[in-house]
């Protein structure tokens, strides 16, 4: 029998009402619970709504209603006719993937088996799209406080500010918790906290972001020391036995430097020589790791402001490398610009780095190529096999493409907070943090206010 999901006497979904929802105003979000009513003495399953109502291959349907039961073995859904995989259940809702090449048609919902099993059909049909969708993957509502923080299944798990992410070499998912300074894990469909940001042994505290080496056996792990912690960078170990990093093993490999101060907030890795970089976010200085002295070592490269000068208070998010390993990308959420600038692997220098998209200190959301375009709190990017880089534009509720000659364009989000699913140009999110893709090809995106992780995919 397939794995069931435990009982819940009472089990409410809360969403975002309508409307744009504020930065400063959500701690306090007005909620919306979405359980089905349930009669006295009714015991007929029914279904009364389901979510969302178009996408493609792999979008996650979440469907209400009433007395589903909890035994996977007894539940069917279809979408048009092509069975979806059904992932979870809690008596009053049943969540399930639509299958690659499903096609438009009704949503269906079997109950039991044999002659005994009942059919129940939605009203509204399911559009099916071949087009990237926005879909919630991790997260099912929106939480209040972060006491509702909670572990299981993709769907029963409560996250709290999420931020930066980031795939290991078994495609187990990291994410870096805000506020509460936990990191947590989504492994085999199930949530789990990884590790503990008071449980660091003083280690780390406020941990930032997390980059892997080249064979996958060290995470390296930024720690922004102003929230506490006496490393700016520390280390783990792979453990064969648990397929995962020993915590255990957490070490600093750069401890906490007076004249630095605090403020380190990210860390990356060269995808051809290994080399680790970090930029200070006091001083914009580049530093590299250098494993005779076990620690990281100044560049003596700093990046500079809009007058070319040494710049200062960067909050650099993101260190990005193209493939070939001879341009990097640097995504400045305090200055809201991107860096870029050349690598030499054989020297080990950086070279012509220079603000590339957007004005130092310039505000807003504006599409445009190199300098004309603005981007409001860029924070973490990847890049997709054609070399276009994704980032996660945090003030401005988007995800933005930009092209290898610095063309930027809204990818997806309307630039209002929200939590809806669906087309890229439907699409809404709250504070966007981190991106990341997966082994899977999709796009995951941290929602940082909505508490969820995002997933884009197209078919």
């Amino acid at each position: 029998m397939k794995t069931l999901i435990h009982h819940l006497k009472r089990f409410s979904i809360y969403t975002l009402l309508l409307g744009a929802v504020g930065f400063a105003g959500c701690e306090d979000e007005n909620r919306q619970d979405m359980t089905p009513e349930i009669g006295e003495g009714e015991v007929t399953p029914k279904i009364t709504m389901y979510t969302p109502t178009a996408g493609g291959k792999s979008t996650s349907l979440t469907l209400y209603g009433t007395h589903f039961g909890t035994d996977l073995d007894n539940i069917r859904v279809t979408v048009n006719g092509v069975d979806a995989e059904v992932t979870g259940a809690l008596g009053n809702i049943i969540t399930a993937n639509v299958q690659r090449g499903s096609g438009s048609g009704p949503v269906k919902i079997y109950i039991g088996q044999g002659e005994n099993i009942q059919e129940l059909t939605y009203k509204t049909e399911f559009e099916y799209s071949q087009s990237p969708i926005v879909s919630s993957y991790i997260g099912s509502y929106v939480p209040a406080a972060k006491t509702e923080k909670k572990e299981g299944s993709l769907m029963e798990a409560v996250l709290w500010k999420p931020g930066s992410i980031a795939f290991d070499k078994e495609g187990t998912l990291y994410i870096v918790e805000d506020d509460d300074r936990d990191i947590r894990i989504a492994k085999d469909n199930q949530v789990a906290t990884f590790l503990r940001g008071d449980a660091t042994g003083g280690v780390a505290f406020r941990m930032m972001n997390i980059a892997f080496s080249l064979d996958g056996n060290t995470l390296f792990l930024s720690n922004d020391a102003n929230g506490s912690g006496s490393a700016h960078i520390a280390t783990m170990s792979w453990s064969n036995d648990a397929h995962q990093y020993d915590t255990g093993s957490l070490a600093a490999i750069w401890s906490i430097t007076s004249s630095l101060g605090n403020g380190v907030t990210n860390v990356g890795v060269h995808p051809v020589t290994g080399e680790v970089f970090s930029v200070a976010h006091g001083n914009a200085m580049i530093y590299k790791y250098d494993p005779e002295q076990n620690t990281m070592v100044t560049t003596g490269q700093q990046l500079p402001d809009a007058d070319g000068k040494n710049a200062s208070k960067v909050k650099i998010r993101c260190i990005l490398f193209d493939k070939a390993g001879t341009t990097v990308y640097m995504s400045s959420q305090e200055k809201d610009v991107i860096y870029k600038g050349d690598y030499d692997m054989v020297t080990g220098l950086f070279s012509n780095l220079h603000i590339w998209i957007g004005q130092y200190d310039k505000t807003g959301f504006v599409e445009g190529q190199g300098n004309d375009a603005r981007l409001e709190e860029p924070c973490q990017m990847d890049l997709d096999e054609e070399g276009n880089i994704y980032v996660a534009v945090r003030k401005k509720h988007r995800i933005a493409k930009i092209t290898p000659d610095g063309v930027v364009t809204s990818y997806t989000g309307t630039g209002t907070s929200g939590t809806t699913d669906g087309p890229l140009d439907k699409a809404q999110f709250n504070h966007p943090e981190g991106l990341q893709f997966g082994l899977d090809g999709a796009l995951y995106v941290s929602d940082y206010w909505n508490h969820k992780i995002r997933k884009i995919e197209k078919d």
